[in-house]
């Protein structure tokens, strides 16, 4: 699913001119705690004056402190919608990534440097930074806000429950409730899937799919048949044959898949995970299968806590939002803040910065809530 909405980005920013930058950067080599070094760039706003860091934690994959793809800078973006506010932005390279210039990632990776992006380390690398950034004089007094997006939501609230370093915040973007194992069996359930489709092709409501809406003459509606189905006619995609295309029709093709997923991940079989599932290690699945998740680990943390999601992601459910609000209630901790966007995606409808060059609400949001902090 997510290389899904990628690749529809790729396709987008064909045409798409690149950004001017409105702000400054600082690109520095950091030494982590086994000696091991990445490159990350701290974006100031123009007058160079901050007295806010927001340091992004990336999602699942290889990920550089740019995040190119073709014709902008993903990361280029975020900071000029935080340096517009006043607020410092910092990125880095993961583990064994660097910048390249192949398409559509535009990254190179070392596979046995990149061995090491896992969930534990990543967290001891993210206070390495964060201590990095403290012991400059210009900063020591910066308050620091995690800013985890989807994955990074994980590795964030874990950084944010060790307290080895001080974090003033956390932003939680594309909330991941559940522990890894339980999310992928989510998405491969089609749940997700439906969630993308639906606000597509289901005019009336009904959470399904029927043959008049499929085989609409409207050239919206054309263009996503074909991209999404290749325009297969409307009784293949109907396998349990009664006259919709819905949940039952995607789990049911979705369920082969997740069992190779799983049979691939027991027998060690990293090229094929990273060729047909996502870029990442067997080490990086295991681990995370095994984590708690944050719908218990959150409740320990008591500094704010700010939850940006759309009710249309259809890689984490907005279900899970209500439910961490729900156990937030019952435990009387008064420190998480939730902000659930309609009509938003997993990416909190960043196609609108790439379509009419204009932050989607969810965004503004984002951005404005860090010079409350």
């Amino acid at each position: 699913m997510k290389n899904l909405i990628k690749c529809l980005l790729v396709i987008m920013l064909a045409t798409s001119s690149a950004q001017a930058q409105t702000f400054t950067s600082e690109i520095k080599r950091v030494t982590l705690s086994d000696g091991e070094t990445t490159t990350t760039r701290l974006c100031f706003p123009k007058s160079e004056e901050i007295s806010t860091i927001v340091i992004a934690v990336h999602g699942t994959g290889p990920f550089t402190y740019l995040t190119k793809r073709e014709g902008f800078n993903y990361y280029d973006v975020l900071a000029d919608g935080f340096c517009e506010q006043g607020v410092g932005f910092f990125t880095y390279n993961r583990r064994g990534v660097d910048l390249g210039e192949t398409t559509p990632w535009f990254d190179k990776v070392d596979s046995v440097k990149y061995a090491k992006y896992l969930p534990n380390i990543e967290v001891d690398d993210i206070e390495v930074m964060v201590t990095y950034l403290k012991k400059d004089e210009r900063f020591k007094n910066c308050k620091i806000i995690l800013y985890g997006i989807s994955e990074g939501t994980i590795i964030a609230s874990m950084v944010a429950e060790r307290s080895n370093v001080k974090i003033d915040a956390l932003f939680l973007h594309g909330y991941a409730h559940e522990n890894m194992f339980d999310i992928i069996k989510w998405q491969n359930t089609g749940e997700g899937i439906m969630i993308m489709f639906n606000p597509i092709f289901d005019k009336n409501g009904d959470n399904a799919i029927d043959r008049t809406e499929y085989e609409s003459d409207d050239p919206t509606i054309g263009a996503y048949r074909n991209y999404l189905f290749q325009n297969m006619d409307f009784d293949t995609l109907d396998i349990v044959k009664d006259n919709v295309i819905d949940i039952k029709d995607i789990r049911t093709m979705r369920a082969p898949f997740h069992e190779i997923l799983m049979t691939k991940i027991s027998e060690n079989n990293r090229e094929w995970i990273w060729n047909n599932y996502v870029r990442v290690t067997i080490g990086w699945i295991r681990e995370h299968f095994a984590l708690e998740p944050n719908k218990t680990r959150l409740l320990r943390i008591d500094i704010p806590i700010f939850v940006f999601h759309g009710t249309e992601d259809a890689n984490v459910p907005v279900e899970g939002v209500y439910d961490l609000e729900s156990r937030f209630k019952t435990c009387d901790k008064s420190n998480l803040n939730i902000f659930v966007f309609d009509k938003h995606n997993h990416d909190l409808n960043f196609q609108d910065w790439i379509t009419i060059k204009k932050y989607s609400e969810g965004l503004q949001k984002l951005f404005e809530t860090a010079t409350e902090i």
